[in-house]
């Protein structure tokens, strides 16, 4: 493991929640932390009475959900800015349509399936003016999930829970190339 992976560990040993929701909050704006690790450990940690499952959970969602809602904003706020010169453009006007007609599961998916792109995703959700109920729902749902899914994992494997942390990277890793050779052959096959 890392040095910032051990230092994280030990926090949130030493200072539970709050370590919790300041790294989930921070790994949401876009800081690389590893956030689905912590989750996995926190259910782990639970498990040995460590840490409060209830609370635990009740931090994860809503430190995520803040970050997601942050981010949002920055790109509602900056991306008009960063945007304007592009906004009259055919692909702008392309990407745009794209993201309304299939912007809210684009939103869900990447909270708990291709994390990776989540941070992308929120910006652009606000720099298109995504309508930020749509975007809120789909933010707490998909949150909800990722720490249920991942945080359950590690509290049902509470013994490895390190072994069963490195599978959900790689598996995170080895989805986004999935979707990303997808997007390659249908961009390939869309031209011919």
């Amino acid at each position: 493991m890392t040095e910032i992976t051990d230092f994280l560990l030990t926090s949130l040993l030493n200072h539970g929640a709050l370590v919790l929701g300041s790294t989930l909050f921070l790994a949401a704006l876009g800081v690389p932390l590893p956030a689905t690790m912590l989750v996995v450990a926190t259910g782990a940690f639970s498990r040995q009475g460590v840490m409060s499952l209830q609370v635990a959970a009740s931090v994860a969602v809503a430190a995520a959900v803040a970050g997601d809602a942050c981010s949002y904003l920055l790109g509602r706020l900056v991306g008009e800015r960063l945007t304007s010169r592009w906004k009259g453009s055919k692909a702008w006007r392309m990407a745009d349509q794209q993201f309304e007609r299939w912007g809210i599961w684009s939103v869900f998916l990447s909270r708990f399936l291709f994390t990776p792109i989540a941070l992308p995703v929120n910006l652009m959700a606000g720099s298109t003016m995504f309508p930020w109920h749509r975007f809120l729902f789909a933010v707490v749902v998909g949150e909800v999930i990722w720490v249920l899914l991942y945080g359950g994992l590690g509290l049902l494997f509470a013994e490895s829970w390190e072994l069963l942390s490195q599978m959900a990277s790689d598996l995170s890793g080895l989805l986004m190339g999935v979707l990303l050779l997808g997007v390659g052959a249908y961009v390939l096959f869309r031209r011919r």
